[in-house]
């Protein structure tokens, strides 16, 4: 590939979106863009700043002074909040029941979405979350839609979290997994939907190793593509 592109992927929780994007951000020498990791960042950060999240004024006043950097480094995105680097404690359930109320807050999705096209403005990223299609970089040469069925997404959260030695049931995952898609599909801003012209990907029934490997395809044939329309 001639050029670096930018690789949206959106989907509900569960689908896989997490590991085959490392993965396929590593096979084609890509930084990888946890976009979901920013909204945990920003609601973990919120928390310890005392905030009420519940209360978007009192946000929206305060967002810009929060102590939250973004950075890309060695394939990753790094996010510190002051001195501290944030990375296991995102993943807890909490924060992330807590990410989806404050992504609803129009200042948050502002503020995050404007930090994301900066991230990646040179290209070379795989942005991962659920409005890159459609409002991040609904621009992008690549863009595909992963989902599976509920209860498969359920069963592979549970393992998510055992081996972080995090304590669940599949039936409560799979409780507030549809509540996460419901949540999701019918808020007002920026809604989970498969965009109009987005490749739309099921991956209940593939292994990781398969799902790398059609997004593969995926991305080469749209880069030969993209070097067809530039030469022309």
């Amino acid at each position: 590939m001639k050029k670096r592109l930018i690789i949206a992927v959106d989907g509900p929780a569960g689908a896989g979106k997490s590991t085959v994007c490392k993965l396929l951000a590593k096979q084609l020498g890509y930084t990888y863009l946890d976009t979901g990791a920013m909204y945990r960042a920003m609601a973990w950060t919120a928390l310890e700043e005392n905030l009420n999240i519940e209360d978007e004024s009192e946000i929206a006043r305060r967002i810009e002074l929060l102590p939250l950097r973004f950075s890309m480094e060695n394939g990753a995105i790094n996010i510190f909040s002051g001195e501290k680097k944030l990375d296991d404690e995102l993943r807890q359930p909490e924060i992330s029941r807590h990410a989806s109320r404050i992504s609803q807050l129009r200042c948050v999705r502002d503020y995050l979405t404007r930090c994301q096209r900066q991230l990646g403005e040179r290209g070379g990223v795989v942005a991962e979350g659920r409005d890159m299609t459609t409002i991040v970089f609904p621009d992008a040469p690549v863009r595909v839609y992963l989902q599976a069925d509920l209860k498969v997404r359920a069963q592979r959260r549970l393992l998510e979290y055992r081996t972080k030695g995090i304590t669940a049931d599949s039936a409560s995952l799979e409780e507030q997994i549809q509540a996460r898609d419901e949540a999701d599909e019918q808020r007002a801003l920026a809604p989970l939907r498969a965009a109009e012209g987005v490749r739309i990907l099921d991956t209940s029934h593939m292994d990781i190793t398969e799902v790398v490997q059609h997004l593969l395809e995926i991305v080469h044939r749209e880069a030969l593509e993209e070097d067809a329309l530039i030469a022309d």
